[in-house]
């Protein structure tokens, strides 16, 4: 599998997207494509021969009525016509309001009593005015028409053929009507001349598509705020001087010195100075973080006060910064679930609006009403359909919404992610490192008969020497504190969730939980009653047994971190059910669980495990967020419906979980619910707004109240509320942009 993304410009609403869709997606080579209608971003997965499919891709979608190009580095590698059209949307639309306005005194100031040229001759050359400017309006704005009769001719008609057809025949009907008076010598009625429609009619629409230009940009403030971050250049201490290198130079162990007032280049280990540094960017934290040698930095963040020398360790597309970015790319770009529904009616949409309009236009001409009134029905219908406000009702928000999260320090890697947090009701929480520092500490060494403490820890810190497991660690590092020998050991085995085997000194032993020991044979029933006073305080034991028997045992406990407990609390708050799930003995994870007001405990679960019993809980119909970050939660961040990794968890654990807290606090999970949810409460809002504006719309539109009330709809406000429709959704998705979590202490 391959994937590549490109450029397609041209579209003007979700019709056309699914057009392009659909007609890439049947090539052959082909695997998956998705197209972004607010980006133009095209993502094409190719099966491995799929290069056929990259050779008429650009002619599939020119014959489609659109452009193809390569998208580079995030950006567009080049501006079409097109494109540099729309940067003068502004330009344009003010021509066009300046030659509306005398239009509009032309065409509605016989109506008011205002001066205007009398006699026959005046008359005329009001009418010839108002074709003149309309003329000129629909010239201005003639990307609208072209497109529109292009998609028409390859039967495959859009928005644009909708405004193309409405304001189109409008202007024609009018020209007919004012030629044929000339050529009669008679009169015209005025009020049969749709010429301020016509160029009304474009007018609002350009004026829809400039506000949502603008509004689009804002959209996409977090994905620029971000890059705004990157420096362009860093300091590099190289020979005892410090020299200024452009960042796609630096390299992995080089030097780098942050002063006051810069941003931190790279991801890196401080090795000399201490600095308060801001990461408000990149985690939503306000208050400032003090650093200082040994501590890690990430890319991005800003010293305030201080001086630093960093050894880099990830630079360029590896660091934390560039990953953030491609995440928040990565997730605009995806399409949710709910999504799919408005994009299958978006790619009928339009065909079927044409047929409705020609319907109504033979309706009401076999009612008996005039050719004039007909033909205003059916603009009216067709310019209030609004296909877009279909196709902007998810995409906005999800853009809005992965982009505030991005701010609060909640990454979203997909928008499937975003919508399945919203429908989470069971929290799963890993304990190590998760809802604890993820550092123990030996709090108690208890030898058996015939050992002491220090030939106990000098025993264990041979065992697990080299070890990568938390406890591991924390009694290696015990006895290097106590400045105990670290002695040899051989035929080492180790059992991943158990133990290890090995021999010291010619004698064999073992270290482990309870159930390695009962493996090897080793009893320890009548001694466990020492160890349940540290067990009821939180402490874990890890046996030793030597030669067969019990040699002693090391207790280590584990610190809970401070929002801990709140994290909870607020979960629960929002009605979550939430278990924890731990490799932890019974009586240690009960007690972490009573702390933090857990009911429901999941212990000495083996790390294979993990994953079985998420599975189960999900076959029971929880829908299931867990929470981890270590190797052994990978599996189980994978099967879960949505998985949530924290920032100091492995590569493996952000790799296969759907979000990342880049906070590093339990709290961030119940921020992270509570913005899907707020997600999809806009997204439901807003495809509520389409489908329910369309339905009432069209029937309006087609003078469905005409016979009952004498209601019509004029098509100039029909044209209107089809600008607003769209500009509704694009405001009600910006909402998201002051997004605030509320939660208790």
């Amino acid at each position: 599998m391959e994937e590549k993304n490109y450029l397609v410009s041209g579209m003007h609403c979700a019709g056309c997207a699914a057009k392009v869709e659909r007609a890439v997606g049947e090539l052959q080579g082909v695997e998956s494509v998705e197209l972004n209608l607010l980006t133009g971003r095209m993502t094409v997965v190719f099966r491995e021969h799929g290069s056929p499919a990259r050779g008429r891709m650009a002619e599939v979608v020119e014959k489609a009525g659109f452009q193809l190009a390569d998208w580079v580095d995030g950006t567009p590698s080049g501006k079409d016509e097109e494109e540099k059209a729309e940067d003068a949307g502004g330009a344009r639309l003010v021509w066009s309001v300046l030659l509306l306005l005398p239009l509009m005194y032309l065409s509605m100031g016989p109506m008011w009593s205002w001066p205007a040229p009398s006699g026959e001759w005046g008359i005329w050359a009001n009418l010839w005015g108002q074709c003149i400017l309309a003329a000129l309006i629909l010239w201005l704005n003639r990307r609208y028409l072209v497109n529109g009769v292009r998609q028409l001719a390859t039967l495959s008609p859009n928005m644009d053929s909708l405004i193309a057809i409405g304001s189109g025949s409008a202007f024609l009907y009018g020209l007919f009507l004012l030629c044929g008076g000339m050529l009669r010598g008679g009169r015209v009625d005025t009020m049969e001349l749709y010429f301020e429609s016509a160029a009304m009619i474009v007018t609002l629409i350009s004026l829809g598509k400039y506000l949502e230009r603008r509004s689009y940009r804002k959209t996409n403030a977090a994905v620029k705020g971000l890059v705004n971050l990157i420096p362009q250049e860093a300091l590099v201490w190289h020979d005892g001087e410090e020299r200024a290198v452009p960042l796609n130079e630096l390299q992995v162990d080089d030097l780098i010195v942050v002063k006051t007032g810069q941003r931190v280049p790279v991801d890196g280990v401080i090795t000399e100075g201490q600095a308060a540094l801001d990461e408000s960017d990149l985690t939503g934290e306000s208050m400032p973080v003090d650093k200082s040698a040994g501590d890690r930095v990430i890319s991005g963040t800003f010293n305030r006060a201080g001086y630093l020398k960093v050894r880099a360790e990830r630079v360029g597309g590896d660091s934390t910064l560039a990953r953030m970015i491609r995440l928040v790319e990565q997730a605009g770009q995806s399409k949710a679930p709910i999504a799919r529904l408005a994009d299958r009616v978006c790619y009928f949409f339009v065909p079927a609006v044409i047929a409705i309009a020609l319907a109504v236009f033979g309706i009401w001409l076999a009612a008996g009403e005039g050719f004039s009134f007909a033909l205003a029905r059916a603009i009216a219908v067709l310019v209030i359909s609004c296909p877009c406000v279909l196709g902007l009702a998810t995409p906005i928000a999800i853009m809005v919404g992965t982009g505030r999260g991005a701010r609060l320090g909640i990454l979203c890697k997909s928008a499937g992610a975003l919508e399945a947090l919203s429908r989470v009701d069971t929290v799963v929480f890993d304990k190590t490192g998760t809802l604890t520092v993820g550092e123990p500490r030996v709090v108690a060494v208890l030898p058996e008969h015939g050992m002491n403490a220090d030939e106990l820890m000098e025993v264990a810190a041979a065992l697990e020497q080299g070890s990568e497991h938390p406890v591991g660690k924390a009694v290696y590092e015990h006895a290097r504190m106590l400045e105990l020998p670290v002695r040899p050991v051989a035929d080492l085995s180790i059992v991943p969730g158990r133990g290890i085997a090995g021999t010291v000194d010619g004698v064999p032993y073992v270290i482990g939980n309870l159930a390695f020991m009962q493996e090897k044979g080793i009893s320890w029933e009548q001694e466990q009653g020492r160890f349940r006073e540290f067990m009821r305080q939180g402490a874990s034991p890890l046996y030793v047994g030597r030669e067969g028997r019990p040699a002693g045992a090391i207790m280590v406990a584990d610190s809970l971190k401070p929002d801990s407990l709140s994290a909870v609390d607020n979960l629960k708050r929002m009605h979550m059910r939430v278990v924890m799930l731990t490799g932890d003995n019974a009586a240690t994870a009960r007690h972490m669980a009573e702390e933090l007001h857990i009911d429901e405990v999941v212990s000495d679960v083996l790390p294979d495990e993990k994953a079985s019993h998420i599975m189960k809980m999900e076959k029971a119909g929880a829908r299931v967020a867990m929470v981890g970050d270590g190797v052994n939660d990978a599996p189980a961040l994978a099967c879960a419906q949505v998985g949530i990794s924290l920032k100091s968890g492995t590569d493996l654990a952000m790799e296969s979980s759907d979000i990342v807290l880049m906070k590093n606090h339990p709290r961030g999970v119940a921020e992270a619910l509570q913005l899907g949810r707020a997600t999809l409460h806009i997204i439901r809002q807003n495809l509520f707004w389409a489908f329910f504006y369309n339905t009432i719309g069209i029937p309006l539109a087609a003078g469905a109240l005409y016979p009952a009330f004498g209601i019509t709809l004029n098509p100039m406000i029909a044209a209107a509320a089809m600008s607003l429709s769209s500009l509704c959704v694009v405001f009600n998705s910006l909402r998201l942009r002051t997004f605030k979590p509320h939660l208790e202490k």
